[in-house]
């Protein structure tokens, strides 16, 4: 069975409840809402989509905004435009294929020989009005491209995020190893100190069992570690 219903509608509840509460003015929408007299004295939005509206307000205007200079779009500096309508009055058509505005659908787009990201560089010599299709085809787009201009400016290319990853992965192994060859030579030497097998485990944190391996010459480590090559 479903839900009793009290009132035939939500102006019905609301007038109840002004009956037992009292009416909270909230700053964010500026709407008139029935909360509880025990509650009014915390009150400070009537929801949290409000108060999360208030904070964006306060926090994310202006300068501290992160889309204030461009937001996810890559920023090409100030005075864009116009360089860009430069551009394309002196092109008219597209460099690579010769595609008029109106067979493109929209403007031609205004491609960096040279990546903007590396460059920063507008210059006129470094740009050329290219169709959707010519630029989506642009040989420096993307980590390919940017390679190859890193290349030919005699700069090594980024490691890829996969090795990032395989990196980050090998130095964590070697603290691992590296931790676990110190524990060994602290056991090897309260052992010869005379020390008890479950005094060393206490010590070094490790069970008795493991130290009886380690000193058995079960599951020990080479001094030299393995060497790391990059794929």
């Amino acid at each position: 069975m479903g839900r009793k219903e009290l009132w035939c509608s939500e102006a019905c509840r609301y007038t109840w409840r002004r009956s037992f509460g009292a009416l909270f003015a909230c700053p964010g929408c500026l709407r008139l809402v029935p909360v509880p007299e025990d509650g009014l004295a915390t009150r400070k939005f009537c929801s949290r989509g409000c108060a999360r509206a208030e904070y964006n307000r306060a926090h994310f205007q202006g300068e501290s905004n992160p889309r204030w200079r461009g937001g996810r779009a890559l920023s090409y500096g100030p005075g864009w435009k116009k360089v860009r309508e430069i551009v394309r009055a002196r092109d008219g058509v597209c460099r690579r294929c010769g595609r008029t505005p109106e067979e493109n659908g929209r403007a031609l787009d205004v491609h960096h020989n040279d990546p903007f990201r590396f460059t920063g560089d507008n210059s006129l010599e470094l740009l050329e009005a290219l169709c959707r299709s010519c630029h989506a085809r642009a040989d420096d787009h993307g980590r390919r491209g940017s390679a190859a201009f890193l290349r030919k400016a005699g700069r090594p290319p980024r490691p890829a995020k996969r090795e990032i990853r395989r990196l980050k992965a090998k130095l964590r192994q070697a603290e691992r190893t590296a931790r676990r060859r110190a524990l060994q030579k602290r056991a090897e030497q309260l052992h010869r100190e005379g020390t008890s097998l479950r005094e060393i485990a206490r010590e070094l944190g490790v069970s008795h069992q493991t130290v009886a391996n380690w000193l058995g010459g079960r599951y020990r480590l080479s001094e030299a570690a393995m060497p790391y090559h990059a794929a």
